[in-house]
């Protein structure tokens, strides 16, 4: 009989452990599940942040398409209202441009600083 009530004993002892694990166990799921919940909601809204920044550029390239296309547009009224000769002038001061800062690059190579006035005088 001492045998049956010792085994009864530790029956109880390992139900008892067993069941203060599950109450545990219970508490981490439901500790999981509150963060699932949190992480989901976080997902979202970057998600939603993602889409108002996403339309904004949306918006944002449409204005610039739009005012460039504006502006080309003007630019080839007012070059067809104009004589070819005030065209090829524009034309040929945009060039005087572009060779008159290449040939300052040329004298001022990178790096280097222009002479002092002091020299030059």
């Amino acid at each position: 009989m001492a045998h049956t009530r010792s085994r009864s004993t530790t029956d109880q002892t390992l139900e008892q452990q067993n069941d203060e694990e599950l109450s545990a166990l219970h508490g981490k799921i439901k500790a999981l599940r509150s963060l699932t919940g949190q992480v989901t909601i976080d997902i979202l809204d970057d998600s939603s942040r993602q889409n108002d920044q996403l339309d904004r550029t949306g918006n944002t390239f449409t204005s610039f398409a739009n005012s460039l296309f504006s502006t080309s547009r003007h630019h080839s009224r007012s070059m067809a209202a104009n004589s070819t000769l005030r065209q090829y002038r524009t034309i040929a001061y945009v060039v005087a441009g572009v060779v008159f800062i290449w040939l300052l690059f040329k004298v001022w190579p990178s790096g280097s600083a222009p002479p002092p006035i002091e020299d030059a005088l």
